[in-house]
């Protein structure tokens, strides 16, 4: 991977990974989430609380907490409109990460021909937790009353939590450190404007977590 971030087009590469990222990111916002999310409104940050139930009581509570109109809205985010939202920030974050790489030296572009998969592998545990959550939405969606595998809430928190880790933690600890690495090396002015453009995206995805999840224990 390091190999393919020396070669001329490497940049080409990262660059469209990045802007189909950011082509989905805005497809699911602008598109495919506006109407859900627009009938759940304010009471948005709550979903959060779905993701990390861990246990059938604690997400029947939260999920049967809303009115019936937003327990649909709730199960149309999650699919498809979540599952293009995770693929978007999970390319949008893994290209950026690929570019800012290729302008750090040494062992820092050998860290980053690593970590830049990490956004990926938060996409790809959010769509798994997302079919989970569908799943059980449904089932509540059909009866209230029913009782839900005790195994899918589990694992649903799980893979939020492996998310996250890579997503909330790994991702902005390189992206972070490389952005102040990279400052020292290279000022130019396309890499001031990529490490802006890292660097507000990566805030925006730290902060949202901190501010969700404590309120949900």
């Amino acid at each position: 991977m390091r190999a393919l971030m020396l070669r001329p087009n490497a940049h080409l590469l990262f660059g469209g990974t990045a802007l189909v990222g950011f082509l989905l990111f805005g497809l699911a916002i602008g598109v495919l989430m506006g109407p859900p999310s627009q009938v759940v409104g304010d009471r948005l940050p709550e979903l959060t609380c779905l993701q990390m139930a861990f246990t059938p009581a604690r997400f029947s509570g939260f999920f049967l907490d809303f009115p019936l109109p937003m327990r649909v809205a709730i199960a149309d985010l999650l699919v498809p409109g979540d599952l293009v939202f995770a693929w978007g920030y999970g390319l949008l974050l893994a290209g950026l990460t690929g570019l800012l790489a290729m302008r750090l030296p040494g062992r820092w572009q050998t860290m980053g021909a690593l970590l830049m998969w990490a956004p990926l592998v938060a996409a790809t545990f959010d769509c798994v937790e997302d079919v989970f959550l569908w799943t059980l939405a449904q089932q509540l969606l059909a009866d209230e009353r029913a009782t839900v595998a005790a195994a899918l809430p589990l694992l649903a928190s799980i893979s939020a939590t492996v998310k996250y880790l890579a997503l909330v933690v790994v991702t902005p600890a390189y992206g972070l450190a490389g952005i102040a690495k990279g400052i020292a090396v290279d000022r130019s002015a396309g890499a001031l404007l990529l490490y802006g453009f890292l660097g507000l995206n990566l805030m925006l995805i730290i902060l949202r977590p901190l501010q969700q999840i404590p309120p949900c224990f």
